[in-house]
C-alpha cells in the first residue's frame, strides 16, 4: 500500500471495506460469489503483509473449492436461523459487554455523533453491527478523503482501537468455535488481516 498515491489509497480502502462488508450483509449469490472469486484470485497474487496474505490465499481456494449453495446454507445457519443453536451474534456490545444493546451501542452511537453521521434509517441492525460499524467506518474515511482533519483521523482510530478490533477478536474466535462455520470463519481471518493494515495506516497518521 505504500507504493500507492493518496488518492489510490483512498479508493483501495473504501473498496475493501465494501469487500468485507459484502460478506455478512446478505446471503451470497451467484453474482456476488463471482465478484468474491474474481478479487481473491487477484488478490493471491499480490504482497501486502502475511497475515493478510495468508487470508486471501486461504479465501481464494476456499471460493474454487465451495459451492454457492453451500455458502448460502452456512450463511442461513450462522446469521439468519435462530432454531438450531448456531446462529452467531454480530454486535460489538454482544461480546464486549456480555449482551446486546448495551454499552458498546451508546459508545458506537456517541462516535458517530460526534463524526455528524446517522445510520440509514432502511438499516434495521444497531449501530454496533459489524455492517454499520464498517459503514460508519468507511464513512470516516470518505471525509477524511476530503479533508477531514485531526478529529477525524482520532475517530477512526477510535473506532478501530475500540469496537472493530475488539468486536473482530472475539467474533473471529466464535466461529472458529462454531461447527456451522467455515467459509465465515475465513471471511473473519481476510477482516483481521484488513484491520490491522488499516491501524497501520489509521495510527501512524
Amino acid at each position: 500500500m505504500d507504493e500507492l498515491n493518496e488518492r489510490d489509497l483512498f479508493r483501495v480502502r473504501l473498496r475493501f471495506l465494501d469487500l468485507i462488508k459484502s460478506f455478512f450483509v446478505e446471503e451470497p449469490d451467484a453474482e456476488l460469489m463471482s465478484r468474491w472469486r474474481g478479487t481473491f484470485s487477484a488478490l493471491a497474487q499480490e504482497q501486502v503483509s502475511p497475515r493478510f496474505d495468508n487470508a486471501v490465499k486461504e479465501m481464494s481456494r476456499a471460493l474454487n473449492d465451495k459451492s454457492l449453495k453451500e455458502l448460502q446454507e452456512e450463511y442461513y445457519k450462522l446469521f439468519v436461523n435462530p432454531f438450531d443453536g448456531g446462529m452467531v451474534e454480530t454486535t460489538a456490545s454482544y461480546y464486549l459487554n456480555g449482551r446486546s444493546y448495551d454499552q458498546a451501542l451508546v459508545d458506537v452511537r456517541s462516535l458517530m455523533d460526534e463524526a455528524g453521521l446517522q445510520k440509514d434509517k432502511t438499516i434495521t441492525d444497531p449501530e454496533d453491527s459489524l455492517a454499520v460499524m464498517l459503514d460508519t467506518f468507511a464513512s470516516l474515511v470518505e471525509e477524511e478523503k476530503v479533508g477531514g482533519g485531526d478529529k477525524n483521523r482520532q475517530l477512526q482510530a477510535k473506532m478501530l482501537e475500540e469496537f472493530l478490533e475488539p468486536f473482530t477478536e472475539k467474533f473471529t474466535a466464535t466461529l472458529k468455535e462454531s461447527e456451522h462455520a467455515d467459509f465465515y470463519y475465513l471471511c473473519c481471518r481476510i477482516l483481521g488481516g484488513y484491520l490491522d493494515l488499516e491501524k497501520s495506516l489509521v495510527i501512524s497518521m
